[in-house]
């Protein structure tokens, strides 16, 4: 049971990590990059290699969770279930089926080079915009995680 929440908090780890390093930094350096010439190296060597963790991890921590969930509910474990845990979930959920459905599809159509002009700002805008709502949405889904064991709510 350790070893499921243990990597349940990893991967959550590494995701929310990466998210807000994606909104808070990357997002504010990008027009001072490509003004300096290093957006291109950054989107060509970094950014894959981010993404392929963002994503992963994502999907990981979702898998993990799930599992964590569906043991402890057979172990009574205390939290599981209740409304805080399950909103939780369920915004999780929705922020892994952002970064899979919106984000990478955007993202990788971005750094292939695929899109230009009008096509290329409206990818960057959706990924942006999605990304920026899986950070919003993580600030109550962490909140509910935490309440579930520790009754905040």
């Amino acid at each position: 049971m350790w070893v499921i929440e243990f990597l349940h908090v990893l991967m959550g780890i590494l995701w929310i990590g990466l998210l807000y390093f994606f909104n808070l930094i990357q997002v504010q350096s990008m027009p001072k990059m490509v003004e300096e010439g290093a957006a291109k190296p950054y989107t060509q060597i970094i950014l894959p290699k981010a993404l392929f963790y963002f994503r992963w991890s994502a999907l990981l921590t979702v898998i993990t969770g799930i599992a964590y969930y569906v043991v402890g509910r057979q172990n009574g474990l205390q939290g599981i279930p209740s409304s805080s845990i399950m909103i939780g979930m369920t915004l999780g959920i929705i922020m892994a089926f952002n970064v899979w459905a919106i984000i990478w599809p955007n993202q990788k159509k971005i750094i292939a080079g695929a899109l230009e002009g009008d096509a290329l700002a409206k990818a960057k805008r959706t990924a942006f915009l999605a990304s920026r709502t899986n950070a919003w949405l993580s600030l109550p889904m962490l909140a509910c995680m935490i309440a579930a064991n520790h009754g905040i709510f």
